[in-house]
Order: structure tokens, then C-alpha cells, then sequence
């Protein structure tokens, strides 16, 4: 069962940057209708993200496998440092820190499109300039600091 507060916030969030970045989502092109099942392995919830663009989803509930065609678990961390390109997804990937199921190449199509729009976590986040800064900072700091322990 989807927890419905933290799932309505964080579709808006995403269709919001689907209207302000929409080259980020036409980058992912069929892909924008594959389900992505994104784990924390240290939180008991789980992510699942349809990136299609204005219409997007988010569904959030506690942990358990969904139907989704990828999913990737490693530590909250982790998968937020994918999001802002501080950690190199292929090094986490082989040295096991995260771990990828179903489909690769939409997966790829993914991580790209996040690459290549060079976004942080702040670009999901509303709220007035300097509170959204400092959120910002805040996670550039817990992110990078995960990434060299």
C-alpha cells in the first residue's frame, strides 16, 4: 500500500521538473514508461518512479518487492550520490555497493538522462532560494561524505 503524503509530494516534485526540464525526461525516450524500483537498503521503504514526464509517478511504500522493470538497492547514500553524479555508478555497481535488477538498458537510458542534466537534489526540492540552498548544501555534504568513507 503506497504511503500517499510522501508519494503526492515527491510526483509533484518530479513532474514539476518535468515542466521545467523536459529534455531530461525526452532523453530517456521509450524508457520514460518502464518502472523503476529504487531500495534504500538502510530505510523500510521503497521508491517506484514512472518517469513520464508531466504525467509521472511516484509511489512510495514500505519495503517489499514490487512489480517494477528495474529495481536498485544500496544505501540511501548511495543512490543519492547516483542522483547528483558524486559517485560513479559503475565502480558502486561492481564493487557491490548497489545492486541493479531488470532491465539494464533502461536503466542506462536512466542514469544518462540524470548525467547529462546535470542535476542535484535541490532541482527536486520547491521552496524559497536560500532555504532550497541550504537543503542543498546540507545533502552535498551528508552525499560526499558517505562517498569517501
Amino acid at each position: 500500500m503506497a504511503l500517499a503524503p510522501p508519494s503526492l509530494l515527491l510526483t509533484q516534485a518530479v513532474r514539476r521538473l518535468a515542466r521545467r526540464r523536459p529534455d531530461v525526461f525526452a532523453r530517456l525516450g521509450a524508457h520514460q514508461a518502464k518502472s523503476y524500483q529504487i531500495h534504500p537498503s538502510d530505510l523500510p521503504l521503497t521508491f517506484t518512479l514512472t518517469p513520464s514526464g508531466e504525467t509521472a509517478q511516484v509511489q512510495v511504500t514500505r519495503s517489499g518487492l514490487l512489480d517494477a522493470d528495474v529495481r536498485i538497492e544500496g544505501p540511501l547514500t548511495d543512490l543519492l550520490s547516483l542522483f547528483d553524479g558524486s559517485l560513479d555508478a559503475d565502480a558502486a555497481f561492481f564493487s557491490r555497493r548497489l545492486r541493479v535488477e531488470g532491465d539494464t538498458a533502461a536503466m542506462m537510458a536512466l542514469h544518462n538522462a540524470i548525467e547529462a542534466a546535470e542535476l542535484g537534489l535541490g532541482d527536486l526540492i520547491v521552496a524559497p532560494l536560500p532555504i532550497k540552498t541550504l537543503f542543498g548544501a546540507g545533502l552535498d555534504f551528508a552525499t560526499r561524505r558517505r562517498v569517501r568513507a
